[in-house]
């Protein structure tokens, strides 16, 4: 399976401008990576 992921998710994964985002975004991409997903940007 194939996901587009829009980048501000990309950039609360990098950056911490608020907690509760980031720990979402880190989420996403652990669940993704379990599922074995490609990831594609817009």
């Amino acid at each position: 399976m194939n996901l587009v992921i829009d980048v501000s998710v990309f950039i609360d994964r990098l950056f911490i401008y608020n907690e509760e985002r980031s720990r979402r975004a880190r989420n996403v991409f652990r669940i993704i990576d379990r599922k074995g997903y490609n990831i594609f940007e817009p």
